[in-house]
Parts: structure tokens; sequence; C-alpha cells
């Protein structure tokens, strides 16, 4: 199992857990809260790079939704599963579920944390950026 797979397997058990827990009462705005807390630490090498995206993510696609109580939609999970390959820095993975607006943000986030952020990691995700036309 790679670590993508095991990020969505983690993701899974997140969902299956808080209906467990809470009787059988599924919350998707605290599941999700949970997913986000699962990325940031997932990734918490990366610092408060991990724990941007995830905010990105939970208060761009996950609390706007019109159908909030069926999230993490199956795009949802798609986005975060790319933010996650960018931040393994996955040259082969499908970005396709990321937008425009998300690869610049993403260009952004990398930027305002470029001093903290590895050196190969930082080269690793700007050239997946460019790759994906956010660079200006």
């Amino acid at each position: 199992m790679n670590s993508i797979d095991k990020f969505i397997s983690d993701i899974q058990k997140a969902i299956k857990y808080d209906r467990a827990n809470n009787g059988g009462h599924y919350d998707a705005k605290r599941a999700c809260s949970q997913i986000a807390k699962l990325f940031a630490n997932n990734n918490r090498n990366l610092g408060s790079l991990a724990v941007s995206i995830s905010d990105y993510w939970l208060n761009t696609y996950i609390l706007p939704s019109p159908s909030l109580e069926k999230e993490p939609s199956e795009e949802n999970i798609a986005r975060i599963k790319a933010f996650q390959s960018f931040c393994d820095s996955d040259t082969e993975a499908d970005y396709s579920a990321l937008t425009a607006d998300d690869w610049e943000t993403l260009r952004d986030f990398v930027d305002d944390e470029a001093e903290t952020l590895d050196l190969d990691a930082l080269q690793d995700m700007m050239g997946l950026i460019l790759a994906n036309g956010a660079l200006s």
C-alpha cells in the first residue's frame, strides 16, 4: 500500500468512525474537519503549508457545499487526494481534480512558506506548479 492508498483508507476510516462514534448519525462537517486534520498530520514535515492546504480544502470545497451532509463527495476526495499527491511531489499523479485557482493558491502557499521548506521539496513542488501553468 503506497502513501496515497493509505491516506484514502484513513479518510474512509474517519468517515466510518464518525458515524460509529455518534450513534449512527453522520456529521459531515465534523468528519471533514477530521480529514483536514489527518491531512495536516500526514504532512507535518511541511509545517504550516500542510495546514494551509487542508484549511483551503475545507473552507473552499466542503463548508460552502450545498449538500454538506453528503461531504466529502467523490470530487472532493479526489481533490484532497491530489493535494496529498502534490505534497508527496508525485509527478505521475492525476491532478485533474484541481482547478487553475487551486494551482494558483498552491503557488501562493508554497511561496509564503518557501523559507521553511526543504529545498528538494520546494523545487519539486515548484516544478509541479510550473507543469500545471500556475507560475506567473
